[in-house]
Protein backbone atom coordinates (compact mmCIF):
# COMPACT_ATOMS: atom_id res chain seq x y z
CA UNK A 1 0.00 0.00 0.00
CA UNK A 2 2.69 2.10 0.53
CA UNK A 3 4.63 1.88 -2.75
CA UNK A 4 1.43 2.42 -4.62
CA UNK A 5 1.14 5.54 -3.13
CA UNK A 6 4.68 6.69 -3.61
CA UNK A 7 4.48 5.49 -7.13
CA UNK A 8 1.20 7.64 -7.04
CA UNK A 9 2.62 10.25 -5.72
CA UNK A 10 5.55 10.41 -8.22
CA UNK A 11 2.93 10.61 -11.21
CA UNK A 12 1.66 13.35 -10.05
CA UNK A 13 4.87 15.05 -9.72
CA UNK A 14 6.14 13.87 -13.43
CA UNK A 15 2.91 15.42 -14.27
CA UNK A 16 2.64 18.72 -12.91
CA UNK A 17 6.29 19.45 -12.23
CA UNK A 18 6.66 23.20 -13.31
CA UNK A 19 3.57 24.04 -11.67
CA UNK A 20 4.60 22.35 -8.58
CA UNK A 21 7.77 24.21 -8.57
CA UNK A 22 6.74 27.18 -9.10
CA UNK A 23 4.38 27.20 -6.59
CA UNK A 24 6.28 26.11 -4.09
CA UNK A 25 9.15 28.65 -5.26
CA UNK A 26 6.44 31.41 -4.55
CA UNK A 27 5.20 30.37 -1.39
CA UNK A 28 8.75 29.81 0.52
CA UNK A 29 9.41 33.13 -1.20
CA UNK A 30 6.59 34.73 0.58
CA UNK A 31 7.47 32.86 3.96
CA UNK A 32 10.71 34.27 3.96
CA UNK A 33 10.21 37.58 3.28
CA UNK A 34 7.25 37.41 6.11
CA UNK A 35 9.66 36.13 8.77
CA UNK A 36 12.43 38.14 8.07
CA UNK A 37 9.63 41.24 8.34
CA UNK A 38 8.01 39.56 11.06
CA UNK A 39 11.57 39.43 12.77
CA UNK A 40 12.24 43.07 12.21
CA UNK A 41 9.12 44.44 13.79
CA UNK A 42 9.75 41.93 17.19
CA UNK A 43 13.57 43.80 17.26
CA UNK A 44 11.96 47.46 16.42
CA UNK A 45 9.64 47.20 19.41
CA UNK A 46 12.09 45.32 21.50
CA UNK A 47 14.48 48.19 21.18
CA UNK A 48 12.08 50.98 21.52
CA UNK A 49 10.92 49.01 24.52
CA UNK A 50 14.22 48.71 25.99
CA UNK A 51 14.85 52.41 25.28
CA UNK A 52 11.94 53.73 27.22
CA UNK A 53 12.71 51.72 30.03
CA UNK A 54 16.22 53.15 30.02
CA UNK A 55 14.84 56.88 29.63
CA UNK A 56 11.96 56.51 32.49
CA UNK A 57 14.95 54.85 35.20
CA UNK A 58 16.68 58.03 33.95
CA UNK A 59 13.24 60.28 34.11
CA UNK A 60 12.90 59.26 38.31
CA UNK A 61 16.38 59.61 38.88
CA UNK A 62 16.23 63.13 37.68
CA UNK A 63 12.83 63.86 39.04
CA UNK A 64 13.96 65.34 42.33
CA UNK A 65 17.32 67.15 41.19
CA UNK A 66 14.71 68.83 38.69
CA UNK A 67 12.33 70.06 41.41
CA UNK A 68 15.38 71.51 43.04
CA UNK A 69 17.29 72.88 40.30
CA UNK A 70 20.48 70.79 40.89
CA UNK A 71 22.21 71.45 37.74
CA UNK A 72 25.71 68.98 38.53
CA UNK A 73 23.36 66.23 40.35
CA UNK A 74 20.88 66.04 36.57
CA UNK A 75 24.94 66.07 34.57
CA UNK A 76 25.75 63.45 37.02
CA UNK A 77 22.90 61.02 36.17
CA UNK A 78 22.50 61.91 32.31
CA UNK A 79 26.72 61.09 32.33
CA UNK A 80 25.88 58.08 33.87
CA UNK A 81 24.43 56.75 30.43
CA UNK A 82 28.03 57.01 28.96
CA UNK A 83 28.45 53.15 30.08
CA UNK A 84 26.18 52.01 27.28
CA UNK A 85 27.78 52.56 23.93
CA UNK A 86 24.49 52.17 22.02
CA UNK A 87 23.20 55.50 23.42
CA UNK A 88 24.82 58.40 21.50
CA UNK A 89 22.75 61.24 22.76
CA UNK A 90 21.35 62.18 26.05
CA UNK A 91 19.44 65.18 27.00
CA UNK A 92 17.30 66.72 30.12
CA UNK A 93 15.23 69.45 29.28
CA UNK A 94 12.95 71.62 31.53
CA UNK A 95 9.58 72.34 31.45
CA UNK A 96 9.88 74.87 28.80
CA UNK A 97 11.59 72.97 26.43
CA UNK A 98 15.50 74.30 27.34
CA UNK A 99 18.69 72.11 27.77
CA UNK A 100 19.84 71.74 31.15
CA UNK A 101 22.57 69.11 30.81
CA UNK A 102 23.25 66.22 28.83
CA UNK A 103 26.12 64.46 26.69
CA UNK A 104 26.65 62.46 23.14
CA UNK A 105 29.12 61.64 20.38
CA UNK A 106 26.58 63.71 18.03
CA UNK A 107 25.46 67.45 18.70
CA UNK A 108 23.00 67.74 22.06
CA UNK A 109 19.90 69.90 20.07
CA UNK A 110 19.55 72.81 22.39
CA UNK A 111 15.69 72.84 22.56
CA UNK A 112 13.71 69.50 22.61
CA UNK A 113 11.81 70.81 19.66
CA UNK A 114 14.28 71.01 17.58
CA UNK A 115 15.54 67.15 19.28
CA UNK A 116 11.82 65.93 18.36
CA UNK A 117 12.00 67.59 14.73
CA UNK A 118 15.14 66.01 13.98
CA UNK A 119 13.88 62.57 15.11
CA UNK A 120 12.67 61.60 11.19
CA UNK A 121 15.89 62.57 9.50
CA UNK A 122 18.73 60.96 12.61
CA UNK A 123 19.57 57.77 12.45
CA UNK A 124 19.40 55.13 14.96
CA UNK A 125 16.12 55.12 17.26
CA UNK A 126 14.90 58.24 19.37
CA UNK A 127 12.75 58.45 22.59
CA UNK A 128 11.27 60.83 25.15
CA UNK A 129 9.73 60.46 28.52
CA UNK A 130 8.31 63.11 30.56
CA UNK A 131 9.29 63.77 34.36
CA UNK A 132 6.79 63.91 36.28
CA UNK A 133 6.56 64.32 40.02
CA UNK A 134 3.36 64.43 41.86
CA UNK A 135 1.56 65.21 38.61
CA UNK A 136 3.66 68.12 37.95
CA UNK A 137 5.83 67.58 34.55
CA UNK A 138 9.05 68.85 35.78
CA UNK A 139 11.03 68.51 32.18
CA UNK A 140 11.62 65.56 29.62
CA UNK A 141 14.24 63.21 28.83
CA UNK A 142 15.72 62.57 25.33
CA UNK A 143 17.25 59.48 24.49
CA UNK A 144 18.94 58.80 21.15
CA UNK A 145 20.34 55.20 20.01
CA UNK A 146 22.87 54.89 17.44
CA UNK A 147 21.86 52.86 14.48
CA UNK A 148 22.08 48.58 14.55
CA UNK A 149 25.25 47.72 12.54
CA UNK A 150 25.06 45.98 9.88
CA UNK A 151 26.36 42.81 10.38
CA UNK A 152 23.34 42.49 13.07
CA UNK A 153 20.75 42.82 10.78
CA UNK A 154 22.66 40.23 8.39
CA UNK A 155 22.35 37.77 11.08
CA UNK A 156 19.00 38.08 11.82
CA UNK A 157 18.05 37.68 8.30
CA UNK A 158 20.26 34.70 8.08
CA UNK A 159 17.73 32.23 9.19
CA UNK A 160 15.20 33.38 6.43
CA UNK A 161 17.67 33.29 3.95
CA UNK A 162 18.85 29.74 4.75
CA UNK A 163 15.29 28.24 5.05
CA UNK A 164 14.61 29.89 1.23
CA UNK A 165 18.03 28.08 0.08
CA UNK A 166 17.66 25.24 1.83
CA UNK A 167 14.24 24.92 0.48
CA UNK A 168 14.98 26.05 -2.84
CA UNK A 169 18.38 22.98 -3.37
CA UNK A 170 15.15 20.57 -1.99
CA UNK A 171 12.47 21.71 -4.52
CA UNK A 172 15.49 21.29 -7.18
CA UNK A 173 16.27 17.71 -5.90
CA UNK A 174 12.07 17.28 -5.95
CA UNK A 175 12.10 18.40 -9.75
CA UNK A 176 14.30 15.78 -11.33
CA UNK A 177 13.13 13.38 -13.97
CA UNK A 178 10.54 11.48 -11.71
CA UNK A 179 10.77 8.58 -13.64
CA UNK A 180 14.95 8.46 -12.73
CA UNK A 181 13.68 8.45 -9.15
CA UNK A 182 10.83 5.79 -9.57
CA UNK A 183 13.68 3.83 -10.98
CA UNK A 184 16.03 4.26 -7.89
CA UNK A 185 13.13 3.42 -5.43
CA UNK A 186 12.66 0.23 -6.80
CA UNK A 187 16.32 -0.57 -6.90
CA UNK A 188 16.44 0.77 -3.17
CA UNK A 189 13.48 -1.85 -2.30
CA UNK A 190 15.03 -5.02 -4.02
CA UNK A 191 18.16 -4.13 -2.15
CA UNK A 192 16.31 -3.99 0.91
CA UNK A 193 15.07 -7.18 0.78
CA UNK A 194 17.67 -8.81 -0.26
CA UNK A 195 19.75 -7.70 2.45
CA UNK A 196 17.44 -8.38 5.08
CA UNK A 197 17.73 -11.98 3.46
CA UNK A 198 20.80 -12.36 3.38
CA UNK A 199 21.18 -11.05 7.20
CA UNK A 200 18.29 -13.15 8.46
CA UNK A 201 20.36 -15.87 6.52
CA UNK A 202 23.63 -15.02 8.26
CA UNK A 203 22.22 -14.59 11.59
CA UNK A 204 20.83 -18.16 11.31
CA UNK A 205 24.26 -19.53 9.68
CA UNK A 206 26.10 -17.77 13.12
CA UNK A 207 23.89 -19.71 15.03
CA UNK A 208 24.02 -22.58 13.40
CA UNK A 209 27.67 -22.73 13.43
CA UNK A 210 28.04 -21.69 17.03
CA UNK A 211 25.45 -24.76 18.11
CA UNK A 212 27.61 -26.60 15.62
CA UNK A 213 31.39 -25.86 17.79
CA UNK A 214 29.25 -26.52 20.99
CA UNK A 215 27.66 -29.82 20.27
CA UNK A 216 30.91 -30.90 18.05
CA UNK A 217 33.67 -30.03 20.45
CA UNK A 218 32.16 -30.19 23.69
CA UNK A 219 29.08 -32.56 23.68
CA UNK A 220 30.70 -35.27 21.49
CA UNK A 221 33.86 -35.81 23.59
CA UNK A 222 32.45 -35.41 26.84
CA UNK A 223 29.70 -37.87 26.07
CA UNK A 224 33.17 -40.33 24.97
CA UNK A 225 34.75 -39.78 28.02
CA UNK A 226 31.88 -39.97 30.30
CA UNK A 227 30.36 -43.10 29.00
CA UNK A 228 33.99 -44.53 29.83
CA UNK A 229 33.63 -43.18 33.33
CA UNK A 230 29.99 -43.87 34.16
CA UNK A 231 30.71 -47.43 32.41
CA UNK A 232 33.22 -48.24 34.51
CA UNK A 233 31.99 -46.67 37.81
CA UNK A 234 28.96 -48.90 37.00
CA UNK A 235 30.85 -52.29 36.87
CA UNK A 236 32.97 -51.60 39.93
CA UNK A 237 29.56 -50.91 41.53
CA UNK A 238 28.33 -54.43 40.00
CA UNK A 239 31.68 -56.32 40.81
CA UNK A 240 32.09 -55.14 44.12
CA UNK A 241 28.86 -54.83 45.94
CA UNK A 242 30.13 -55.68 49.49
CA UNK A 243 33.34 -53.24 49.27
CA UNK A 244 34.19 -50.78 51.91
CA UNK A 245 31.19 -48.85 52.54
CA UNK A 246 33.54 -45.84 51.91
CA UNK A 247 34.97 -47.08 48.85
CA UNK A 248 31.01 -47.35 47.36
CA UNK A 249 30.39 -43.78 48.59
CA UNK A 250 33.31 -42.21 46.46
CA UNK A 251 31.87 -44.12 43.88
CA UNK A 252 28.65 -43.31 44.12
CA UNK A 253 30.09 -39.29 44.80
CA UNK A 254 31.23 -40.14 41.30
CA UNK A 255 28.67 -41.32 39.43
CA UNK A 256 26.25 -38.51 40.30
CA UNK A 257 28.67 -35.90 39.25
CA UNK A 258 29.60 -38.02 36.00
CA UNK A 259 25.45 -37.97 35.51
CA UNK A 260 25.21 -34.28 36.31
CA UNK A 261 27.80 -33.49 33.51
CA UNK A 262 25.78 -35.74 31.22
CA UNK A 263 22.88 -34.12 31.69
CA UNK A 264 24.23 -30.30 31.28
CA UNK A 265 25.88 -31.62 28.30
CA UNK A 266 22.21 -33.03 26.80
CA UNK A 267 20.78 -29.18 28.00
CA UNK A 268 23.67 -27.71 25.54
CA UNK A 269 22.49 -30.07 22.95
CA UNK A 270 18.77 -28.94 23.55
CA UNK A 271 19.48 -25.71 24.47
CA UNK A 272 16.86 -23.71 22.71
CA UNK A 273 13.82 -26.16 23.88
CA UNK A 274 11.60 -25.29 26.32
CA UNK A 275 12.16 -27.67 29.16
CA UNK A 276 10.23 -27.52 32.78
CA UNK A 277 12.07 -26.50 35.59
CA UNK A 278 13.65 -29.14 37.94
CA UNK A 279 14.25 -27.14 41.38
CA UNK A 280 16.18 -29.25 43.99
CA UNK A 281 17.89 -27.77 46.96
CA UNK A 282 21.14 -26.89 45.75
CA UNK A 283 24.55 -25.97 46.76
CA UNK A 284 24.88 -22.96 44.81
CA UNK A 285 28.63 -21.95 46.38
CA UNK A 286 29.23 -25.54 44.87
CA UNK A 287 27.68 -24.88 41.70
CA UNK A 288 29.45 -21.27 40.76
CA UNK A 289 32.70 -22.61 41.64
CA UNK A 290 32.14 -25.60 39.45
CA UNK A 291 31.00 -23.54 36.78
CA UNK A 292 33.80 -21.10 37.27
CA UNK A 293 36.79 -22.99 34.99
CA UNK A 294 34.25 -23.18 32.01
CA UNK A 295 33.35 -19.13 32.66
CA UNK A 296 36.90 -18.80 32.52
CA UNK A 297 37.38 -20.51 29.21
CA UNK A 298 34.52 -18.50 27.60
CA UNK A 299 35.84 -15.39 29.12
CA UNK A 300 39.51 -15.57 27.68
CA UNK A 301 42.80 -14.81 28.69
CA UNK A 302 42.01 -10.54 29.22
CA UNK A 303 39.37 -11.78 31.53
CA UNK A 304 40.64 -12.52 35.07
CA UNK A 305 37.37 -14.23 37.19
CA UNK A 306 37.13 -14.76 41.39
CA UNK A 307 34.91 -16.12 43.34
CA UNK A 308 33.67 -15.28 46.79
CA UNK A 309 31.99 -17.72 48.70
CA UNK A 310 29.53 -16.31 51.94
CA UNK A 311 30.18 -17.94 54.94
CA UNK A 312 27.35 -20.39 56.23
CA UNK A 313 25.49 -20.06 53.02
CA UNK A 314 21.88 -21.97 52.49
CA UNK A 315 21.15 -24.29 49.76
CA UNK A 316 18.62 -22.92 47.29
CA UNK A 317 15.18 -23.88 45.96
CA UNK A 318 16.43 -23.84 41.98
CA UNK A 319 16.94 -26.27 39.02
CA UNK A 320 21.05 -26.19 38.94
CA UNK A 321 20.91 -26.38 35.29
CA UNK A 322 19.44 -23.50 34.71
CA UNK A 323 21.39 -21.50 37.02
CA UNK A 324 24.32 -23.21 34.87
CA UNK A 325 23.29 -21.74 31.86
CA UNK A 326 22.12 -18.37 33.91
CA UNK A 327 25.36 -17.85 34.48
CA UNK A 328 26.91 -18.31 31.01
CA UNK A 329 24.54 -15.95 29.89
CA UNK A 330 25.73 -13.32 32.42
CA UNK A 331 29.24 -13.97 31.83
CA UNK A 332 28.59 -13.67 28.17
CA UNK A 333 26.81 -10.52 28.47
CA UNK A 334 30.10 -9.55 30.77
CA UNK A 335 32.51 -10.36 28.09
CA UNK A 336 31.32 -7.85 26.08
CA UNK A 337 31.17 -4.89 27.87
CA UNK A 338 34.56 -5.71 28.57
CA UNK A 339 36.57 -6.02 25.01
CA UNK A 340 39.80 -4.71 26.35
CA UNK A 341 40.13 -7.54 29.37
CA UNK A 342 39.15 -6.39 32.64
CA UNK A 343 37.73 -8.79 36.32
CA UNK A 344 34.26 -10.31 36.59
CA UNK A 345 33.64 -11.62 40.25
CA UNK A 346 31.34 -14.65 41.62
CA UNK A 347 29.79 -13.98 45.16
CA UNK A 348 27.44 -16.07 46.74
CA UNK A 349 25.85 -14.59 50.39
CA UNK A 350 22.79 -14.98 52.17
CA UNK A 351 20.61 -12.12 51.95
CA UNK A 352 17.03 -11.44 53.55
CA UNK A 353 14.75 -9.25 51.59
CA UNK A 354 12.16 -7.65 54.27
CA UNK A 355 8.53 -5.99 53.39
CA UNK A 356 9.95 -2.73 52.90
CA UNK A 357 11.87 -3.32 50.14
CA UNK A 358 9.97 -6.08 48.72
CA UNK A 359 6.78 -3.39 48.39
CA UNK A 360 9.05 -1.21 46.01
CA UNK A 361 9.46 -4.33 43.77
CA UNK A 362 7.36 -6.36 41.08
CA UNK A 363 6.72 -9.59 42.51
CA UNK A 364 8.80 -9.99 45.46
CA UNK A 365 8.05 -12.23 48.32
CA UNK A 366 9.62 -10.94 51.60
CA UNK A 367 11.97 -13.53 53.12
CA UNK A 368 15.52 -15.46 53.11
CA UNK A 369 17.41 -15.56 49.92
CA UNK A 370 20.67 -16.85 48.75
CA UNK A 371 22.15 -13.97 46.55
CA UNK A 372 24.44 -14.95 43.38
CA UNK A 373 26.18 -11.35 42.34
CA UNK A 374 28.30 -11.33 39.22
CA UNK A 375 29.67 -7.90 38.77
CA UNK A 376 31.93 -6.87 35.41
CA UNK A 377 34.90 -3.66 35.76
CA UNK A 378 33.36 -3.15 31.74
CA UNK A 379 31.88 -0.01 30.23
CA UNK A 380 28.48 -0.15 31.90
CA UNK A 381 25.32 1.21 30.88
CA UNK A 382 23.17 3.93 30.98
CA UNK A 383 19.80 4.67 32.58
CA UNK A 384 17.50 4.03 29.42
CA UNK A 385 19.42 1.30 28.50
CA UNK A 386 18.71 -0.30 32.10
CA UNK A 387 15.28 0.07 32.07
CA UNK A 388 14.77 -2.42 28.34
CA UNK A 389 17.74 -4.73 29.54
CA UNK A 390 15.40 -6.97 30.39
CA UNK A 391 13.07 -6.83 27.60
CA UNK A 392 13.20 -9.51 25.01
CA UNK A 393 14.95 -8.91 21.81
CA UNK A 394 16.26 -5.66 23.30
CA UNK A 395 20.11 -5.74 22.59
CA UNK A 396 23.01 -2.76 22.42
CA UNK A 397 25.53 -5.72 20.20
CA UNK A 398 25.24 -4.77 16.68
CA UNK A 399 23.23 -6.67 13.95
CA UNK A 400 24.52 -10.62 13.77
CA UNK A 401 26.14 -10.14 17.37
CA UNK A 402 22.86 -11.31 19.57
CA UNK A 403 19.74 -12.04 20.08
CA UNK A 404 18.82 -9.82 23.24
CA UNK A 405 17.56 -12.93 25.00
CA UNK A 406 19.94 -13.44 27.15
CA UNK A 407 19.03 -11.23 30.15
CA UNK A 408 15.66 -12.04 29.28
CA UNK A 409 15.94 -15.50 29.99
CA UNK A 410 17.55 -14.99 33.03
CA UNK A 411 15.28 -12.18 34.22
CA UNK A 412 11.99 -14.97 33.19
CA UNK A 413 14.12 -18.09 35.06
CA UNK A 414 14.59 -16.17 38.56
CA UNK A 415 10.87 -15.40 38.62
CA UNK A 416 9.19 -18.55 37.66
CA UNK A 417 12.03 -20.22 40.35
CA UNK A 418 10.09 -17.86 42.84
CA UNK A 419 12.98 -15.39 42.97
CA UNK A 420 13.93 -11.55 42.30
CA UNK A 421 16.67 -9.90 39.89
CA UNK A 422 18.48 -6.57 40.32
CA UNK A 423 20.65 -4.86 38.12
CA UNK A 424 22.90 -1.86 39.37
CA UNK A 425 24.93 -0.39 36.75
CA UNK A 426 27.14 3.00 35.66
CA UNK A 427 28.83 4.39 32.76
CA UNK A 428 32.26 4.04 32.92
CA UNK A 429 32.13 1.79 35.90
CA UNK A 430 31.20 -1.58 35.22
CA UNK A 431 27.50 -3.75 35.91
CA UNK A 432 26.27 -5.83 38.87
CA UNK A 433 23.41 -8.22 38.52
CA UNK A 434 22.26 -9.53 41.57
CA UNK A 435 20.63 -13.30 41.90
CA UNK A 436 17.98 -13.95 44.69
CA UNK A 437 16.97 -17.24 44.93
CA UNK A 438 14.25 -18.53 47.19
CA UNK A 439 15.86 -20.44 50.07
CA UNK A 440 15.05 -24.29 50.22
CA UNK A 441 13.24 -25.61 53.20
CA UNK A 442 12.95 -29.09 55.17
CA UNK A 443 10.35 -31.26 54.94
CA UNK A 444 8.21 -27.65 54.12
CA UNK A 445 9.33 -25.99 57.53
CA UNK A 446 9.12 -22.50 56.26
CA UNK A 447 12.90 -19.86 56.29
CA UNK A 448 13.26 -18.47 59.85
CA UNK A 449 11.90 -14.61 60.34
CA UNK A 450 14.33 -12.40 60.48
CA UNK A 451 15.88 -11.93 63.53
CA UNK A 452 14.58 -8.92 66.24
CA UNK A 453 16.26 -6.31 66.43
CA UNK A 454 17.90 -4.92 69.47
CA UNK A 455 17.08 -1.88 71.24
CA UNK A 456 19.75 0.72 70.93
CA UNK A 457 19.57 3.22 73.86
CA UNK A 458 21.05 6.70 72.49
CA UNK A 459 20.48 6.52 69.37
CA UNK A 460 18.73 10.17 69.26
CA UNK A 461 22.18 11.45 70.62
CA UNK A 462 23.93 10.29 66.93
CA UNK A 463 22.71 12.45 63.83
CA UNK A 464 22.96 10.84 60.54
CA UNK A 465 23.74 12.66 57.35
CA UNK A 466 22.34 10.80 54.14
CA UNK A 467 23.91 11.46 50.69
CA UNK A 468 22.35 9.59 47.69
CA UNK A 469 21.73 11.41 44.13
CA UNK A 470 18.88 8.53 44.44
CA UNK A 471 15.42 9.83 45.58
CA UNK A 472 13.70 6.57 46.42
CA UNK A 473 17.42 5.51 48.00
CA UNK A 474 17.61 8.13 50.02
CA UNK A 475 14.12 8.36 51.42
CA UNK A 476 14.55 4.88 52.07
CA UNK A 477 17.38 5.36 54.24
CA UNK A 478 16.15 7.98 56.28
CA UNK A 479 13.29 6.50 56.95
CA UNK A 480 14.76 3.58 57.95
CA UNK A 481 17.49 5.92 60.45
CA UNK A 482 14.52 7.27 61.84
CA UNK A 483 12.74 4.49 62.45
CA UNK A 484 15.90 3.18 64.17
CA UNK A 485 16.02 6.39 66.53
CA UNK A 486 18.34 8.14 64.35
CA UNK A 487 18.35 11.73 63.77
CA UNK A 488 18.83 12.32 59.96
CA UNK A 489 19.11 14.98 57.23
CA UNK A 490 19.67 14.06 53.80
CA UNK A 491 21.46 15.65 50.63
CA UNK A 492 21.08 14.35 46.76
CA UNK A 493 24.53 15.77 46.21
CA UNK A 494 28.26 16.42 47.46
CA UNK A 495 27.58 19.54 47.12
CA UNK A 496 24.83 19.72 49.03
CA UNK A 497 25.53 17.60 52.02
CA UNK A 498 29.44 19.86 52.20
CA UNK A 499 26.96 23.18 52.38
CA UNK A 500 25.02 21.47 55.49
CA UNK A 501 28.16 20.60 57.00
CA UNK A 502 29.73 23.83 56.17
CA UNK A 503 26.89 25.40 57.65
CA UNK A 504 27.38 23.89 61.53
CA UNK A 505 24.88 21.24 60.89
CA UNK A 506 25.56 18.44 63.80
CA UNK A 507 26.95 15.28 62.22
CA UNK A 508 27.92 11.88 63.65
CA UNK A 509 27.98 9.53 61.15
CA UNK A 510 27.84 10.20 57.44
CA UNK A 511 25.87 7.41 55.18
CA UNK A 512 26.96 8.29 51.79
CA UNK A 513 26.50 6.41 48.05
CA UNK A 514 30.09 5.75 46.23
CA UNK A 515 29.13 6.45 43.09
CA UNK A 516 27.19 10.03 42.32
CA UNK A 517 27.19 12.53 39.72
CA UNK A 518 30.27 14.88 40.38
CA UNK A 519 32.27 14.18 43.27
CA UNK A 520 32.30 10.75 44.63
CA UNK A 521 31.55 9.14 48.16
CA UNK A 522 34.74 8.60 48.63
CA UNK A 523 35.95 12.58 47.80
CA UNK A 524 32.91 13.60 50.12
CA UNK A 525 34.10 11.57 53.00
CA UNK A 526 37.64 13.59 52.87
CA UNK A 527 36.04 16.80 52.59
CA UNK A 528 33.86 16.22 55.29
CA UNK A 529 36.71 14.27 57.74
CA UNK A 530 38.82 17.91 56.83
CA UNK A 531 36.27 20.09 58.60
CA UNK A 532 34.51 17.37 61.06
CA UNK A 533 37.66 14.81 61.95
CA UNK A 534 35.23 12.65 64.38
CA UNK A 535 32.56 11.75 61.73
CA UNK A 536 32.29 7.80 60.88
CA UNK A 537 31.77 7.23 57.59
CA UNK A 538 29.40 4.02 56.27
CA UNK A 539 29.28 3.69 52.40
CA UNK A 540 26.28 2.25 50.57
CA UNK A 541 26.83 0.72 46.78
CA UNK A 542 25.07 -1.49 44.54
CA UNK A 543 27.99 -3.05 43.88
CA UNK A 544 29.20 -6.29 46.44
CA UNK A 545 31.53 -5.55 49.27
CA UNK A 546 34.00 -7.89 46.77
CA UNK A 547 34.20 -6.56 43.90
CA UNK A 548 34.44 -3.38 45.06
CA UNK A 549 37.46 -3.17 46.99
CA UNK A 550 39.04 -5.65 44.75
CA UNK A 551 38.54 -3.31 41.68
CA UNK A 552 40.12 -0.27 43.79
CA UNK A 553 37.29 1.77 44.31
CA UNK A 554 37.58 1.44 47.94
CA UNK A 555 40.27 0.62 50.65
CA UNK A 556 40.43 -2.53 52.70
CA UNK A 557 38.71 -1.98 56.05
CA UNK A 558 36.10 0.46 55.12
CA UNK A 559 32.17 0.36 56.24
CA UNK A 560 30.75 -0.43 53.31
CA UNK A 561 26.71 -1.86 53.52
CA UNK A 562 25.19 -3.19 49.97
CA UNK A 563 22.09 -2.43 48.07
CA UNK A 564 19.14 -3.60 48.69
CA UNK A 565 19.97 -3.56 52.48
CA UNK A 566 17.41 -4.28 55.10
CA UNK A 567 16.55 -1.87 58.19
CA UNK A 568 18.03 -4.71 60.63
CA UNK A 569 21.23 -5.28 58.06
CA UNK A 570 21.73 -1.26 58.05
CA UNK A 571 21.10 -1.47 62.25
CA UNK A 572 23.90 -3.56 62.44
CA UNK A 573 26.32 -2.05 59.90
CA UNK A 574 25.48 0.91 62.09
CA UNK A 575 26.25 -0.99 65.28
CA UNK A 576 29.50 -2.01 64.03
CA UNK A 577 30.61 1.25 62.91
CA UNK A 578 30.18 2.79 65.86
CA UNK A 579 31.98 -0.10 67.91
CA UNK A 580 34.48 -0.10 65.80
Amino acid sequence: MTALRFERLLGLVDHRRSLLVSLSLFVLIVTSLSLAVSAEHRHVVQERRMALVQAQVLADAVSGALALNDQDAIGQYASALRENPDVVVVGVYDDKGGLIAGYGSQAVPARLEDAVRAQPAAKGLAVDTPVMQRGVRLGTVYIRQASEPLVNKLRRYAGAALLLIMASLMLGVMALDARKVRAGHARLLKEMAEREIAEAALRQSQKMEAVGRLTGGIAHDFNNMLAVVLGNLDLLQRRFPEADAKLLRFVSSSQEAAKRAAGLTHRLLAFSRRQPLDPKPTDVAKVVQDMSELIGRTLGETISIETVRGAGLWRAHVDAGQLETALVNLAVNARDAMPDGGKLTLETANAYLDRGYATGQDEVTPGQYIQVAVTDTGSGMAPDVLAQVFEPFFTTKPVGLGTGLGLSQVHGFIKQSGGHVAIYSEVGHGTTIKLYLPRATNDGEAAAAEPARRASSGRRDLSVLVVDDETGVRDFAADALVELGYDVVSASDAVEALRLVSGGARLDILLTDVVMPGRSGRQLADDVAKVKPEVRVLYMTGYTQNAIVHNGVLDTGTHLISKPFTVHQLELELEALMAG
